[in-house]
């Protein structure tokens, strides 16, 4: 059996068309037999509606994301960033009744032969970031299946574990349960130190205002940042590479023409908007307030004894390449395949993987009309941070 699966959408239509199109195309060299999506339809991108509509018609496997959730109030939005709110409040406004209801009856969880899905984590199905080893070792007691299969970080990884772990765990080792009820207690300390309240999203900036300035502190960068909190930023190659391709993918895609919108006068604020608005924020100052970021939260869970010293870690973390990745005989994993529509990890190409049970896996990025998609957010009024991260993948 072969499977397409992706996560993480958030209302962009252009970034999911083209993973479809490349879904289609492999799939006529070998076909694909279904479709799973892991959670996050809906949430900071200007076309939901289109979105779910696409994604009902074409996937076999759908399950709830926390900013599906927080748009049909499933989810407290005090919980939520401020460009999360504002984002969840206009989506709200935007769903037909009948997309309402259907994502508000999604499922947190499916377990489908050997995979598990879930958004966040086994642990933490819409809310949790596995974001470490430290963490993923929590998780790997939540599940029981081969492969366990999220999303919600927006970034390619692999976390391996031996099964012989979850083995010597099942027959009765007091230690390491006794090891995992003191680290859930401890990392909830974290989640309420770092956040304010356990579990929520990170605080990020309010959308900016009429009159106020386009440019984005190094602070409000950070801020942003906790969102996607991570410690497998790409290295400056693979940034420069992506941002290489990209730009020849934008050379080969037709821009949007100003008789598609509704005015010449108002595509053309909309492209002024957007040049201002990258001018004055630079991929540099982005990544520096994320590297700061990460450090300050790798200290905080040191001096909270979320450590290998503390912790027995038993998994590996590993970032998947653009291709195949055979998973080795005897180990279980937690796969995330990426994200379609707000990617992270300094790589703006959406990202998907198809799952063959006799072959791999194989990761694939795929370009698409970022431009496109910027100049809807910006003509929506949806915080205008939205649009500049989609060109740097972050």
């Amino acid at each position: 059996m072969r499977y397409a699966v992706f996560s993480d959408i958030h209302a962009n239509l252009e970034a999911l068309e083209a993973v479809l199109a490349k879904i289609d195309e492999i799939s006529k060299e070998k076909p694909i037999d279904q479709i799973w999506f892991l959670g996050d339809l809906v949430g900071y991108g200007p076309d939901p509606n289109a979105c779910i509509s696409l994604l009902r018609e074409r996937t076999d496997v759908i399950i709830a994301g926390n900013h599906d959730w927080a748009a049909v109030n499933k989810i407290d939005l005090d919980d939520f960033s401020a460009a999360a709110r504002i984002s969840a409040e206009w989506t709200a406004q935007q769903l037909t009744e009948e997309h309402r209801e259907f994502l508000a009856n999604l499922p947190e969880r499916l377990d489908i032969g050997d995979v598990t899905l879930v958004h966040g984590s086994p642990y933490g199905p819409l809310w949790e970031y596995l974001t470490s080893e430290v963490l993923a070792e929590r998780s790997f007691q939540y599940f029981s299946s081969r492969f366990c299969f999220v999303g919600h970080t927006h970034i390619p990884v692999i976390f391996q574990q031996p099964m012989s772990v979850n083995k010597a765990d099942s027959s009765g080792a007091s230690g390491e349960r006794a090891q995992e009820t003191a680290f859930a207690a401890t990392a909830a300390e974290a989640d309420e130190s770092s956040t304010g309240n356990s579990g929520s999203e990170r605080s990020a900036p309010a959308s900016l205002g009429e009159g106020e300035s386009l440019d984005l502190t190094e602070e409000e960068a950070a801020e942003e940042m906790q969102e996607a909190v991570t410690k497998t930023a790409a290295p400056a190659t693979t940034r420069e590479a992506a941002s290489v391709e990209q730009a020849s993918a934008d050379e080969q895609t037709p821009r949007t023409e100003p008789n598609e919108l509704e005015q010449e006068g108002e595509y053309a604020d909309i492209v002024a908007a957007l040049e201002a608005i990258e001018s004055r924020t630079s991929e540099e100052k982005i990544v520096s307030a994320e590297d700061r970021l990460n450090s300050e939260i790798e200290e905080l869970l040191a001096l909270l004894g979320l450590s290998q010293s503390m912790i027995k870690v038993t998994n590996e973390m590993l970032t998947p390449p653009e291709g195949h990745w055979d998973p080795p005989a005897g180990y279980r994993a937690i796969i995330n395949p990426g994200g379609v529509g707000q990617p992270r990890d300094g790589d703006p190409r959406a990202a998907f993987m198809i799952y063959d049970t006799e072959a791999g896996f194989e990761f694939y990025r795929v370009p698409y009309d970022i431009k496109k998609t910027q100049e809807k957010i910006i003509k929506a009024g949806l915080p205008q941070y939205l649009a500049i991260r989609l060109a740097y993948g972050r």
